[in-house]
């Protein structure tokens, strides 16, 4: 069990040395777990929402070329998964981008369904949701370490989002696991 708890920390510490990238077999040779083992440890870290996935299908046909709209939905993506606990406003991505907020919320929208606004929102939920529930972290620090200006915004964001504050929300959730250190 020891084992297989510091395989996954060898696995998690790859993923976030690699900038959130790093292929399968990448994976398999570094940690030495056979593709069944890795594919239970990364269903796991997925399930558990510890990482987050992206696959980059191909078809024997597909062209792997994306059209410029394709393309900066992608970039959008990436930067978002790299930004989203400091950064909330659609402005600041577009800057990354190079484009117009304008623009890139047509594109985004056009080609995922969804506002960068909404992704964005949608991310900074999640992560603060899971800190709530599986870690001991204050409030306080999850504020902080999402870049609201002090508790009682942050407190407002949430409750606007989740129509609970973030207080009660974790108490709700206490009883769904055990509690993890802080990160």
């Amino acid at each position: 069990m020891e084992q297989n708890e510091s395989k996954m920390q060898i696995a998690l510490s790859l993923i976030r040395e690699s900038g959130d990238s790093v292929s399968f077999d990448h994976l398999e040779r570094a940690t030495g777990l056979s593709f069944v083992e890795l594919s239970t440890l990364i269903g796991l870290l997925f399930k558990e929402n510890r990482i987050k996935m992206r696959v980059n299908y191909l078809t024997e046909r597909t062209c792997i070329y994306k059209s410029s709209g394709e393309a900066l939905c992608a970039r959008f993506m990436e930067l978002l998964s790299a930004h989203y606990k400091r950064e909330r406003y659609v402005a600041f991505y577009a800057s990354k981008l190079c484009v117009s907020s304008k623009y890139l919320t047509t594109v985004v929208t056009k080609f995922s369904g969804k506002s960068p606004r909404e992704w964005i929102k949608n991310e900074t939920i999640r992560e603060i949701e899971w800190m709530l529930r599986y870690t001991q972290i204050s409030i306080k620090e999850i504020a902080y370490r999402f870049n609201f200006p002090n508790q009682s915004f942050f407190g407002k964001y949430f409750k606007s989002q989740k129509g609970v504050s973030p207080k009660r929300y974790r108490e709700a959730y206490v009883r769904s696991g055990p509690l993890l250190s802080p990160a």
